[in-house]
């Protein structure tokens, strides 16, 4: 017999290889880019196209995380593990079909991979908001903000993974060993995982809530809590009206804009620019280690520091973790900014070859350590029960509207304000993130589903006093 938290971390790892085969989606192009540039490439594309291949995965995310989240109450995160994952995993194979001669001969190679990436960017779209909420809903109370947290370092690895298989593979072979090395084992071991217990109570499979709970939590007087909690919203999440109207009520929709504001500024601090253009951005800095194994190490030291943001997220209050993080990635990006800003001055910068992947280096330090996992595991964290799915679709739509908008306009930004004033640029956002965080943001570390409740009640009330007086 499997102890409950063995359950909990063995669903939270399966869900987790998905994790990762969704973002060896987003980061393929960081590997296959460059190698479909180089002139002997077969595959041509302009550099629009070559854009939007990089980033209409987070176009697709705008509508397709909201509908996701509805999804989530309608089918419930498990039997969507199951079929979305099998369909990611034979989209992002596919674009290894542009290699066929009929396909060649047909000019059809271009259009296949846009096609490829509209497929997956849907996926992962519908896949982002479950992620995070059935991996908090899964566990406990003591392993809740480490397990939500961990999911970084797997949407870490897809990213590594891919900067890897840039190293050694093709892009069309990385295009069939990527998916079946994580989305397949994620496959298997969600099949073999239980339903979220929460989900189920809250569509009035009691029962079978209460039953999955007793496995699933350490001790009776959690898993009754739980229930108590979940057994409020029976019937009422899986409508789409009423969970509307529930959003309507000022302390929810209070939760869903902190959560939402919390992903914007993530994005405004670069992080999607810095996962798809790494690469090229190495290649205009000019350092001395090859542009490929230079992503390869910032890659490993996001992952590593994944492992540090675990252990902060369980020690350490959340806004200290913010203001810290974020320092680091502020200072990061304005050391960069400067390096760029002293080479389109034509000053010699013989002497600081070391610095853009040193300060990248310390970038993903306080990013993975801190503000990457922080800022998946609060968002969740600050949203009520009753509008928790409709809110996790609400800010993973906020997250990829602003993750679309600055690595779409990129390109056009640099070309208006150089790297040194886009990575400056990046460096104002952290700022504004610190402060969103000290003025806005509650503690809950340590909070149960029914503190984070009352706390947005009592906000509310606190609120309305105010206005009377």
């Amino acid at each position: 017999m499997l102890s409950p938290r063995v359950r909990q971390v063995f669903a939270t790892s399966s869900a987790g290889m998905i994790l990762v085969g969704m973002m060896i989606s987003w980061g393929f192009p960081s590997a296959s880019l460059p190698q479909m540039e180089q002139p002997d490439s077969d595959i041509h594309f302009t550099a629009e196209a070559a854009s939007w291949f990089a980033t209409v995965p987070f176009l697709m995310l705008i509508p397709g995380s909201f509908i996701g989240s509805s999804a989530y109450e309608w089918a419930g995160p498990r039997r969507t593990f199951l079929l979305l994952s099998l369909i990611l995993c034979c989209s992002i194979m596919s674009m290894s079909l542009t290699g066929w001669t009929l396909v060649q001969e047909a000019g059809m190679a271009e259009i296949l991979l846009l096609a490829s990436r509209v497929v997956q960017g849907s996926a992962v779209a519908f896949l982002i908001p479950f992620v995070s909420v059935y991996t908090y809903e899964i566990s406990d109370q003591y392993l809740r903000g480490t397990l939500t947290s961990v999911t970084e370092a797997f949407a870490t690895s897809g990213f590594v993974l891919c900067y890897l298989a840039g190293c050694f593979l093709s892009w069309r072979t990385s295009a069939i060993v990527l998916p079946l090395v994580t989305l397949v084992p994620g496959f298997i071991g969600i099949f073999f995982s239980h339903e979220s217990p929460l989900w189920l109570a809250r569509i009035g499979k009691e029962e079978k809530a209460s039953e999955i709970l007793s496995v699933m939590r350490c001790t009776e007087e959690e898993a009754a809590s739980d229930l108590k909690t979940a057994r409020r919203d029976v019937g009422r999440a899986c409508k789409w009206s009423e969970s509307l109207q529930m959003l309507l009520k000022k302390s929810n929709a209070l939760a869903v804009v902190l959560s939402s504001s919390l992903m914007v500024m993530k994005e405004i601090s670069g992080f999607a620019v810095l996962s798809i253009y790494v690469v090229q951005i190495f290649q205009e800095a000019g350092v001395g280690l090859d542009p490929k194994w230079s992503s390869v190490v910032v890659g490993m030291a996001r992952l590593a520091c994944n492992v540090l943001g675990s252990f902060m997220l369980h020690n350490f209050r959340r806004r200290l973790i913010f203001v810290v993080g974020n320092t680091l990635t502020g200072l990061a990006t304005a050391a960069i900014g400067t390096f760029f800003y002293l080479q389109s001055r034509g000053w010699d910068i013989s002497h600081l070859t070391w610095l853009p992947l040193a300060a990248l280096v310390v970038h993903m330090v306080g990013y993975a350590g801190g503000v990457g996992p922080c800022t998946w595991t609060a968002s969740v964290e600050v949203l009520p029960g009753p509008v928790r799915s409709i809110g996790t679709g609400i800010f993973s739509t906020s997250y990829a509207t602003a993750a679309f908008v600055i690595s779409k306009s990129y390109p056009n930004i640099r070309d208006m304000i150089g790297l040194h004033g886009v990575f400056w640029m990046f460096s104002g956002g952290c700022i504004g993130y610190i402060l969103l965080a000290i003025f806005f943001l509650p503690e809950t570390k340590g909070k149960s589903l029914q503190d984070i409740e009352d706390y947005w009640e009592n906000v509310t009330k606190k609120r309305n006093a105010r206005v009377y007086v």
